[in-house]
Parts: C-alpha cells; structure tokens; sequence
C-alpha cells in the first residue's frame, strides 16, 4: 500500500475514485465511499476549505500544493498533511474532475517549525546581546557585555552598521565596560567597527575603558585611529551630544 492517499472526484466534488491508502484512512470501503463529498468526510471547516480550493482549481486550470492541518476520520488523530490537486483532463482538454495526492508531513512540519523557533529565539538572543539603543537624536548607544567572540562580533558589527544607517546616526558609542576580556580580536573588532561606521558619515566613540584595558590596548600595539575614547559612558553620551551641538556646548576637552 503506497504511504500516499491518491483519490479524484467530479466536478461537484464526490469521489470516482480512491486508493487502498486513502480508504485506510476514512475507514471505509471503496463502495461506501464512492460519491461522497467532503462534507461528509471532515470536520465542515476543513470540508469548506477543501470546496474553496476545488473552485479555484477548476477557475484557473491550475495545479497547486499546500500543506494543512487535518483530523483522521478513522483514528481523530491530528496531522499535517500535504496537499497536491491538479485538474483531470478529456481528450478534448476540457475538465472533467480534480485529482489529488497528499501524505502524512507531520513529523517534517513540526521539524521545520521547531527550526523556526530555534532561530527566533536565537534571534532574540543576539538582539538582546547586542542592542543598539538610540539616545537622543542621531546618537545611539550599544552597550557590549560578556565575551565576544567571532560570531557575535559579526553581530556586532552588522547590527551597529544597520542601525547607524537606518537611525541616520552621526555618533556611536560602544560602551565596552560590561566586555570580561579585551585581546586582540575583540580590538580588531572595535576598530572595524569605527572604520565601517565611519564609511556612512558616523564617528564611534569608545567608552568604559578601564586602565587594565588600555593597556592591554597598548601592550597589542593597537592602534584605535579616529575612535574617540572615553573612561566612562557617562562622558562618552556627554561628548557625543557636545558634538550634535557645538554652539551650545562648551569645549569638551580631554575625556576621563
């Protein structure tokens, strides 16, 4: 017996025809079933939708295939199933009838959905551990925290791109006081970081560099170029807006 249900119905969706799959699982014999419906298969929702599909098919001529969640007449059991349904021709190619093929995906289906849900919460993760954080207008703040390795400094760097962009940012601040280590890696990461937000009109400024950092920063040989450094965040946000107005402001000279 083949794994799929085949069957085919008339134009007014009574069925001509079953396989010994298909019988299996409407519990009945081909006799019994030969003319019914939908409607006296299935649950009126799902025999609704089945009419609603049929009448597109025989609109358009055109096969098509989707996938529903569907009750076993003979066990109640809830499944997904697969739905393929394409149109049944005559010799003159007019329509005469529907004929269909769908098959247990169940197991495929909440597969792919615990995926989706997989990746959703790892997307939530690596929002949550790298927000950017808007602060004032055309300033935004992303605080990192823990340890960055080479994935998520790619995060780091796409996140802080796309939001510099999209927010038409002129000042970034990185605040690294939450960062656990801060080699050469994470250096190289930061200084990227300034050159890419730089690319797009943007400056990044530094923050939360305690003395252990800077010289580990000095003992690399890092060369931090134009990133504007800071000792806390608070002085950061402080140059960041003298920045956005420098009439208003007073010169902010070095920062702590």
């Amino acid at each position: 017996m083949l794994p799929q249900s085949i069957y085919q119905s008339d134009l007014d969706g009574r069925c001509v025809f079953a396989n010994r799959a298909l019988l299996a699982s409407v519990g009945m014999s081909m006799e019994e079933l030969r003319g019914k419906t939908p409607f006296e298969l299935y649950p009126r929702e799902l025999a609704e939708k089945y009419r609603q599909d049929d009448a597109h098919l025989l609109k358009t001529g055109q096969a098509f295939e989707t996938i529903e969640e569907h009750r076993v007449p003979a066990t109640g059991e809830m499944i997904y199933v697969k739905v393929i349904k394409a149109p049944v021709r005559d010799v003159r190619g007019e329509i005469v009838g529907i004929q269909g093929i769908f098959w247990d995906v169940t197991s495929e289906h909440i597969a792919r959905q615990l995926s989706d849900e997989r990746e959703a919460h790892a997307a939530t993760v690596r929002e949550l551990s790298t927000p950017l954080i808007p602060i004032a207008d055309k300033i935004v703040v992303m605080p990192l925290i823990g340890t960055i390795d080479s994935t998520r400094a790619s995060q780091v760097l796409d996140t802080l791109l796309d939001g510099v962009v999209a927010r038409q940012a002129s000042v970034a601040i990185l605040d690294i006081t939450g960062v656990r280590d801060v080699d050469s890696s994470v250096a190289d990461t930061l200084v990227r970081a300034a050159r890419a937000v730089g690319l797009v009109g943007a400056k990044v400024v530094l923050t939360g560099i305690k003395p252990s950092v800077a010289q580990t920063l000095v003992e690399l040989g890092i060369d931090l170029g134009s990133i504007v450094t800071s000792g806390t965040l608070q002085s950061g946000i402080r140059y960041a807006l003298q920045q956005m107005h420098p009439a208003s402001a007073p010169s902010p000279g070095p920062l702590p």
